[in-house]
């Protein structure tokens, strides 16, 4: 793992993210999928134009 991206998913589990979270079910749906899809797809798109 690239060292500087270790703390990256400890500071998005936080605490307050996760009572927003379990207060609000659409906060986490759109977490969900733009962490697990949109970023990704951008990186795949970004990667193949380079």
């Amino acid at each position: 793992m690239i060292p500087l991206l270790r703390p990256v998913p400890l500071f998005c589990a936080g605490e307050p993210r996760a009572r927003v979270a379990a207060e609000r079910r659409w906060v986490l749906a759109v977490y969900l999928g733009t962490v697990f899809v949109a970023l990704p797809a951008l990186v795949i798109v970004l990667v193949g134009v380079v």
